[in-house]
């Protein structure tokens, strides 16, 4: 279900960067493990995740307007859904608010799973400082269709990075969640398949909100993943403890969020 909504605002302050922008309400990537559908929960929607997309049609009109009463800063597109989720290839909103910070040459912060950014790629090279990264949990398309079902193909994922690189874009990849049951060595060769695409790698862990245990036990069982939430605290402490000893000798950057 696509709605159409009035939003009251916009540009808003963040942890992330110091401004977000989410023009879309809901994400049809339908990531079963997104933490972004317990707050819209607490909001108040109570359909499944990746079901629904409220658009912000007058999220230009009102970034125009909230951008020159603001003190310039980084803005992150976005925290609480995909910027270019398939919904942006009709309303185009991301393209429109990413034209006026560039008109503004305010900095941005882009984070997607969608090679639908290389469209905007005369956008974003236009802008002073403007970074891109694509979230990628893994490279197993078979497990890719079981935690991110609505979500792109992860090899275009790769290749949209390598496509923003290669027009001189910055460019990062978010190794996150890092799956339970994943090895060492399935993050090693992701690492690899990144190599000379994303100028930044930045691990993070499965944080499992409220309500969201349920779903990750069906897909964990479908994944043959046992007692998956048995010693998480343990298992995280290991894998950034072996990837910090293994990354040391491969010259990339790095960084643990957590």
């Amino acid at each position: 279900m696509i709605r159409e909504v009035r939003a009251k605002s916009i540009l808003n302050r963040s942890s992330i960067g110091d401004y977000v922008i989410n023009p879309y309400v809901g994400c049809q990537h339908a990531c079963i493990y997104c933490y972004a559908q317990f707050y819209a929960r607490r909001w108040g929607r109570t359909e499944p995740w990746g079901s629904y997309v409220e658009v912000k049609v007058n999220a230009p009109e009102l970034l125009a307007r909230e951008i020159e009463r603001k003190r310039k800063g980084i803005v992150y597109l976005s925290s609480m859904t995909d910027p270019y989720q398939p919904v942006e290839m009709e309303y185009e909103l991301t393209r429109r608010l990413l034209d006026i910070l560039r008109e503004r040459n305010w900095p941005v912060l882009v984070q997607t799973k969608s090679p639908l950014v290389l469209r905007d790629a005369d956008i974003l090279g236009g802008f002073g400082q403007a970074r891109v990264g694509m979230t990628i949990v893994t490279l197993r398309e078979e497990v890719r269709k079981v935690v991110e079902p609505g979500a792109p193909r992860v090899d275009e994922r790769i290749q949209a990075l390598e496509g923003l690189k290669e027009q001189g874009i910055g460019t990062f990849a978010f190794i996150g969640p890092i799956l339970p049951g994943t090895s060492v060595e399935e993050i090693l060769e992701l690492v690899e398949a990144l190599r000379g695409k994303a100028d930044v790698l930045y691990f993070d862990r499965l944080n499992v909100k409220p309500g969201l245990k349920s779903k990750l036990d069906t897909a964990m069982r479908r994944l043959g993943v046992g007692n998956w939430d048995r010693n998480l605290d343990s298992y995280y402490r290991r894998m950034k403890a072996r990837l910090t000893e293994e990354l040391g000798s491969t010259g990339m950057r790095y960084v643990f969020v957590y």
